[in-house]
């Protein structure tokens, strides 16, 4: 409202009669002053009253819903790396598995909003109340969240994601976990291994690195390059409110996939080895036994095959205590690499190190003979040849090819007025020949062997050494014991002239974002501990074994090749167990094998069948170029 025309009139007038008091005036009257000032204090007021309401009565409430508001850790996982063959085969990929996740910092505080918390959720996933409250009791102390339920089906989890809404600190999650595609070469499972769930114990060793739910490598490969398959997670730290929902994101590190791995492997000689090996078992009514490739020239090995086998699918998604029970129980030991964790007496397979000790140390000579007529006798006690009436004359060709027992006796311990190597000697070559140590294949828990030595058996049992004890280890009997994979070591040695490399299973490990890859070359395993000289007439032995000898079957290949057979006693009243163990070409060694039969009998008939049959196959499919 405008003032009074008076009002008006008489300010004009003032303007016109002194400008220098020009001004405009007042045009709000006093009323409406007062009213306008009553409104905005009663607003005022008004707000005044709702903050004293907000800070002091409701005040302690939304303090309470503010202390509810919590950073959630979540884990960004790392794909873990896969396997190849050597051809680029996969062996290894990786399959979704839906699981329950439980934050237990974020459970009600109250004992009784708890219980009704867990008894609801007990309803929800079918699972008791006791047993959610025991993992809870058990994983309150570890790292990130914990499991409630796994191996949920797709079709079940998109049930549950309804019904998990209402459920505040319970997520519904995916994982990755190993599905290995070994088709017809279950044998695959002994090297590669399997992986699992971290026990308490891993997780307590290695709590910085990995979250109590972790899967971890728990034999074989998957365990040995675990820190490579493994990868590096990312975290992403969100602020949550009391709802659960998301406020912001307070920091995040990214995450980088796991490398992927190239086996020296090959998959197609793998199976072959599976199927030979399988067949000559069944053959002479048999079940366990090993097969080593390998290329001598690198110590790649190309095929290791133990059986019985089993499949590590079953341990992917958690086996259950029955299968598993089964599994250990088995007296075929099923989950027994026997190939790098077997250990048995060598046989005669042993004795090219005797005879090159011999030559080495200068007790023979290449056409030394030896009358072998049926084996030798001291005092009450005798040694005998495997051949009744013996084997007449014998130089080293014939021993090694025949295996002549009398020979080894007397090269290793002496008799009458010749002098042999002696129990020292014999100890020393074969330790510079790796008995009695690991290979140092990239394999977990590989087995030493066992060398015995008179200072050992006055210890352990109490006895003297005597030459008996001698003429046993000359030919690969009594306390020695040897795994098949240190046979094929000193085997590979002399099919590659003197220069043996360690034997290993991983060619590359290739490179992924964020994490080195690397590539594996040949570390030399044994050298110089033989002349060339010495070498050369092991080598010559071990051809006249195919040639005439108990590798004859080997002379009906397209290929030359060399060989020696074994047969070790273990016990008096089973079977002894077969060896063959040789390569081929001759003269340009592509493959070395060795075979055990465990209570295979003789060796020259069912272990050295495996070698003739995998060779043989070997030639037919080109993977030997002669």
């Amino acid at each position: 409202m405008i003032g009074s025309s008076h009002d008006w009139v008489e300010s004009s007038l003032d303007l016109k009669h002194d400008s220098s008091r020009a001004f405009l005036g007042v045009t709000i009257s006093q009323k409406t002053r007062i009213v306008s000032l009553a409104c905005v204090l009663s607003v005022l007021g008004l707000f005044f009253l709702r903050a004293v309401e907000l800070q002091i009565v409701e005040g302690s409430g939304f303090a309470g819903l503010s202390t509810k508001n919590t950073i959630r850790e979540y884990r960004m996982p790392a794909k873990r790396g896969t396997f190849f063959d050597r051809n680029g085969r996969r062996l290894v990929s990786n399959t979704a598995n839906f699981i329950v996740l439980l934050y237990p910092t974020e459970l009600p505080s109250g004992q009784e909003e708890k219980k009704t918390f867990i008894d609801a959720l007990s309803k929800a996933l079918g699972l008791s109340s006791n047993t959610i409250s025991e993992e809870i009791s058990d994983s309150l102390s570890l790292r990130g969240p914990i499991i409630l339920k796994e191996h949920i089906t797709r079709d079940d989890a998109l049930l549950l994601s309804t019904a998990l809404n209402e459920f505040e600190g319970i997520e519904l999650a995916v994982e990755e976990v190993r599905n290995y595609e070994f088709g017809n070469a279950l044998s695959l499972s002994h090297i590669i291994g399997y992986t699992g769930r971290i026990t308490k114990e891993e997780y307590e060793e290695n709590s910085q690195a990995y979250y109590v739910n972790d899967m971890i490598g728990k034999d074989g490969l998957e365990a040995k390059y675990e820190s490579a398959l493994r990868g590096v997670f990312g975290i992403r730290k969100v602020e949550t409110d009391a709802r659960g929902e998301e406020l912001g994101v307070v920091a995040q590190d990214p995450a980088y996939d796991g490398n992927n791995i190239v086996l020296t492997i090959d998959y197609d000689i793998q199976k072959n080895a599976e199927e030979t090996l399988t067949a000559v078992l069944k053959k002479f009514g048999k079940k366990k036994g090993a097969v080593i490739v390998s290329q001598p020239r690198t110590g790649e090995i190309l095929a290791m095959v133990s059986l019985p086998s089993y499949n590590n699918n079953q341990f992917s998604f958690g086996i259950s205590r029955q299968n598993y029970a089964s599994l250990i129980n088995d007296p075929d030991l099923p989950l027994f690499p026997r190939a790098s964790r077997g250990e048995y007496p060598s046989g005669s397979t042993i004795k090219m190190i005797i005879a090159a000790a011999a030559l080495q140390e200068r007790i023979i000579t290449p056409t030394t003979q030896v009358l072998s007529s049926g084996g030798i006798r001291i005092g009450e006690w005798f040694f005998p040849d495997w051949k009744s009436g013996g084997h007449g004359l014998t130089n080293l060709s014939k021993a090694l090819s025949e295996s002549v027992n009398t020979y080894f006796y007397m090269i290793g311990g002496g008799y009458k007025s010749f002098t042999g190597l002696g129990i020292e000697k014999i100890v020393k070559y074969l330790r510079e020949m790796g008995l009695g140590s690991k290979t140092g294949i990239d394999l977990p828990n590989e087995k030493e062997g066992f060398v015995p030595d008179s200072e050992w058996k006055k210890n352990e049992k109490h006895e003297v050494w005597y030459i008996g004890d001698t003429y046993h280890v000359s030919i690969g009997q009594g306390d020695i014991i040897v795994t098949p994979l240190q046979v094929h070591a000193y085997t590979s040695y002399f099919a590659n002239n003197g220069a043996s490399y360690t034997p290993h299973l991983v060619k590359e490990i290739m490179k992924s974002e964020g994490i080195e890859g690397s590539s594996i070359s040949p570390t030399p395993y044994r050298a110089g501990v033989f002349r060339p000289d010495v070498i050369e007439e092991i080598r010559l032995g071990l051809r006249q074994g195919v040639i005439s000898g108990s590798s004859k079957r080997l002379s009906l290949l397209p290929i030359s090749a060399a060989g020696k057979t074994g047969t070790a006693q273990w016990h008096t009243d089973r079977a002894p167990h077969a060896w063959f163990t040789g390569w081929a070409p001759f003269d340009d060694p592509q493959v070395a094998i060795t075979v055990l039969i465990e209570e295979g009998e003789e060796g020259s008939r069912s272990a050295v069948m495996v070698a003739y049959e995998l060779l043989k196959t070997l030639t037919e499919q080109k993977k030997l170029v002669y």
